[in-house]
Protein backbone atom coordinates (compact mmCIF):
# COMPACT_ATOMS: atom_id res chain seq x y z
CA UNK A 1 0.00 0.00 0.00
CA UNK A 2 1.47 3.19 -0.86
CA UNK A 3 -0.58 5.73 1.13
CA UNK A 4 0.38 7.83 3.96
CA UNK A 5 -3.04 9.58 4.59
CA UNK A 6 -5.60 8.43 6.94
CA UNK A 7 -8.56 8.87 4.26
CA UNK A 8 -6.29 7.11 1.77
CA UNK A 9 -5.83 4.72 3.92
CA UNK A 10 -9.50 4.14 4.88
CA UNK A 11 -10.78 4.04 1.25
CA UNK A 12 -8.02 1.61 0.29
CA UNK A 13 -8.96 -0.27 3.24
CA UNK A 14 -12.74 0.00 2.28
CA UNK A 15 -11.89 -1.08 -1.32
CA UNK A 16 -10.19 -4.32 -0.28
CA UNK A 17 -13.03 -5.46 2.20
CA UNK A 18 -15.71 -4.72 -0.55
CA UNK A 19 -13.82 -6.82 -2.75
CA UNK A 20 -13.09 -9.77 -0.85
CA UNK A 21 -17.14 -9.39 0.11
CA UNK A 22 -17.48 -9.65 -3.37
CA UNK A 23 -15.71 -12.50 -4.52
CA UNK A 24 -17.15 -14.41 -0.80
CA UNK A 25 -21.29 -14.06 -2.11
CA UNK A 26 -20.01 -15.21 -5.73
CA UNK A 27 -18.02 -17.64 -4.17
CA UNK A 28 -21.35 -19.10 -2.57
CA UNK A 29 -23.56 -18.66 -5.52
CA UNK A 30 -21.09 -20.58 -7.61
CA UNK A 31 -20.43 -23.52 -5.03
CA UNK A 32 -24.44 -24.08 -5.27
CA UNK A 33 -23.49 -25.07 -8.53
CA UNK A 34 -19.96 -26.48 -8.81
CA UNK A 35 -19.09 -28.51 -5.76
CA UNK A 36 -15.91 -28.27 -4.52
CA UNK A 37 -15.08 -25.40 -6.61
CA UNK A 38 -12.32 -23.50 -4.73
CA UNK A 39 -11.90 -19.69 -4.95
CA UNK A 40 -8.58 -19.76 -6.29
CA UNK A 41 -10.47 -21.99 -8.89
CA UNK A 42 -13.55 -19.91 -9.27
CA UNK A 43 -11.04 -16.81 -9.89
CA UNK A 44 -8.64 -18.31 -12.29
CA UNK A 45 -12.63 -19.86 -14.19
CA UNK A 46 -14.06 -16.36 -14.74
CA UNK A 47 -10.82 -15.44 -15.61
CA UNK A 48 -10.82 -17.41 -18.80
CA UNK A 49 -14.17 -15.59 -19.71
CA UNK A 50 -13.25 -13.67 -22.12
CA UNK A 51 -14.69 -11.69 -25.26
CA UNK A 52 -13.34 -9.22 -27.75
CA UNK A 53 -14.83 -6.68 -29.81
CA UNK A 54 -14.26 -5.85 -33.18
CA UNK A 55 -14.66 -2.60 -34.68
CA UNK A 56 -14.92 -2.21 -38.31
CA UNK A 57 -15.56 0.89 -40.04
CA UNK A 58 -18.07 1.81 -42.48
CA UNK A 59 -16.51 2.28 -45.86
CA UNK A 60 -18.31 5.02 -47.42
CA UNK A 61 -20.98 5.70 -45.27
CA UNK A 62 -21.07 7.97 -42.06
CA UNK A 63 -22.15 6.40 -38.34
CA UNK A 64 -20.75 4.39 -35.92
CA UNK A 65 -18.50 1.52 -36.64
CA UNK A 66 -19.96 -2.26 -37.43
CA UNK A 67 -19.12 -4.18 -34.11
CA UNK A 68 -18.59 -7.86 -34.18
CA UNK A 69 -18.52 -9.52 -30.23
CA UNK A 70 -16.17 -12.61 -30.73
CA UNK A 71 -16.39 -14.86 -27.07
CA UNK A 72 -13.89 -16.90 -26.24
CA UNK A 73 -14.82 -20.90 -26.08
CA UNK A 74 -16.08 -21.65 -22.39
CA UNK A 75 -15.66 -25.12 -20.67
CA UNK A 76 -18.31 -26.90 -18.81
CA UNK A 77 -17.20 -24.81 -15.76
CA UNK A 78 -17.35 -21.59 -17.02
CA UNK A 79 -20.86 -22.13 -18.87
CA UNK A 80 -21.92 -23.35 -15.87
CA UNK A 81 -20.60 -20.46 -13.91
CA UNK A 82 -21.98 -18.11 -16.89
CA UNK A 83 -25.72 -19.18 -16.25
CA UNK A 84 -25.46 -19.63 -12.28
CA UNK A 85 -24.27 -16.08 -12.06
CA UNK A 86 -26.18 -14.51 -14.41
CA UNK A 87 -23.47 -12.99 -16.89
CA UNK A 88 -24.80 -13.31 -19.93
CA UNK A 89 -26.90 -10.48 -19.31
CA UNK A 90 -23.86 -8.16 -18.01
CA UNK A 91 -21.73 -10.00 -21.05
CA UNK A 92 -24.37 -8.67 -23.86
CA UNK A 93 -25.56 -5.15 -22.26
CA UNK A 94 -20.86 -4.83 -22.08
CA UNK A 95 -20.95 -5.46 -25.66
CA UNK A 96 -23.47 -2.67 -26.82
CA UNK A 97 -23.07 -0.06 -28.73
CA UNK A 98 -22.45 3.28 -26.00
CA UNK A 99 -23.33 6.83 -27.22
Amino acid sequence: MHHWTDDKIRVHAFTCMLGVSLLQHVWQRAAKVWLGLSMEELKQQLGGIQQVELLYPRQGQKGPPRVVSIASKRNLVQQTLVQALDLEELIESLSKPHG
